[in-house]
C-alpha cells in the first residue's frame, strides 16, 4: 500500500511539473472531467466523417484529461465523491465510443465493449450503493493500469487505420487483451471493496 502511494506520488509530481503549473487552480479536476464528456462526441463526429488522424488528436488530448483531472484532485486537496463518480463514467465512454467506431468488427473489442457496459452499470449500483453508506469507492491500481492499456491500444488502433497499418492493428489487439485482464482483476478487487465496506456499515 505504501508503495502504491509513493509511486502515485511521484507520477502526480510530474503531471504537476509538466502541466498543473499552468493550470489555475479556479480550475476544478470535475471541471476537467466535463471537458472529456464534451470531446467524446467531437472525436465520433471526426470518426463519422473518415478523419482518422484528427480523431486522434481529439483521443489524445481526452485521454490526457483523465490523468490530469486525477492528478488536480490529489496534489490540490479536491478529491470529491462526485469526481469518483463522474471520471470513471468519462473514461469508459471515451474508449466504448471510441472501440465502436474503430473495430467493432473484431471479437475482442466486441467483448471489451460490453465488459464495459457492465462496468457502467456497476458504476451506477456504486452511486447508489454510497447513498447508503456515504462513502464512494475510488479507482484501484489494476483499474488505473487497464485505463493506460485501454487509451495505448486505442491509440494505437487508430493510428494503424490511419496510416493502413495491419500490424500495428494487430498489436493494438494483444494490448486490449491485456487491458481486459486488469480489467477483470479490477472487478474483482472492486467487488472485495464493496464486501468489505458492506460488512462495516
Amino acid at each position: 500500500m505504501r508503495l502504491k502511494l509513493n509511486v502515485q506520488g511521484k507520477i502526480d509530481g510530474i503531471i504537476d511539473k509538466i502541466f498543473l503549473r499552468f493550470i489555475p487552480h479556479s480550475i476544478t479536476p470535475n471541471q476537467v472531467t466535463v471537458l472529456r464528456f464534451i470531446l467524446i462526441p467531437i472525436m465520433c463526429y471526426l470518426f463519422a466523417i473518415n478523419m482518422f488522424d484528427w480523431a486522434l488528436v481529439v483521443f489524445v488530448v481526452a485521454a490526457s484529461t483523465d490523468f490530469i483531472d486525477g492528478a488536480m484532485a490529489r496534489t490540490r486537496n479536491q478529491i470529491t465523491n462526485l469526481g469518483k463518480i463522474i471520471d470513471p463514467v468519462a473514461d469508459k465512454l471515451l474508449i466504448l465510443s471510441a472501440l465502436v467506431f474503430i473495430g467493432f468488427d473484431y471479437l475482442i473489442v466486441k467483448i471489451f465493449v460490453g465488459f464495459i457496459a457492465i462496468e457502467l452499470i456497476a458504476i451506477f449500483l456504486d452511486a447508489i450503493f454510497a447513498l447508503k453508506i456515504g462513502k464512494v469507492i475510488g479507482a484501484n491500481i489494476y483499474g488505473k493500469i487497464k485505463m493506460i492499456l485501454q487509451c495505448i491500444c486505442v491509440g494505437l488502433f487508430i493510428l494503424g487505420i490511419a496510416i493502413k497499418s495491419q500490424i500495428i492493428i494487430n498489436i493494438s489487439e494483444e494490448v486490449l487483451i491485456l487491458a481486459l485482464v486488469f480489467a477483470v482483476l479490477s472487478a474483482i478487487e472492486q467487488v472485495r471493496i464493496r464486501a468489505e465496506n458492506a460488512s462495516k456499515a
